[in-house]
């Protein structure tokens, strides 16, 4: 009966600790995603008013290519995994769209625009079926 009672501990204490780390890893992927966006969008936004310099174009394609390598790197949640690719094609379509202002090929420039705009709807409407807020802040 003891022998029982402490693999029932053990078995118990291990779903504890496996719980824990879950929720550890949902806040660090959710805190990441968002972050991520975040930064995507408002660089995206910043950006459009600045395309006449390649230069800044060409920084700013150097840093969102870095946030959508990592995203690639991300493993999402059950409750992201709908939203996780539309999430890449936002970043990945966003950073595209840098390297070809930088090229000053606008037209391909714009084709990535409006890629990243129908995918970022997409994640919105995802998110929104999940209950998840997407955004640090909305205006």
């Amino acid at each position: 009966m003891k022998k029982m009672s402490a693999v029932l501990l053990v078995v118990v204490g291990v779903q504890v600790v496996a719980q824990a780390a879950q929720a550890q890893s949902l806040r660090h992927y959710e805190n990441r995603f968002v972050l991520m966006l975040d930064m995507a969008v408002r660089y995206n936004d910043y950006m459009r008013q600045r395309l006449e310099d390649r230069r800044l174009c060409a920084y700013a394609q150097l840093m969102t290519q870095a946030n959508a390598r990592e995203a690639e790197q991300m493993t999402p949640p059950p409750k992201y995994e709908m939203m996780h690719p539309h999430f890449l094609l936002v970043l990945k379509n966003i950073e595209r769209s840098f390297y070809f202002a930088a090229e000053g090929r606008m037209q391909q420039y714009r084709n990535h625009q409006n890629i990243a705009r129908r995918e970022l709807r997409i994640l919105e409407e995802l998110a929104q079926r999940a209950g998840v807020s997407i955004w640090l802040f909305r205006d």
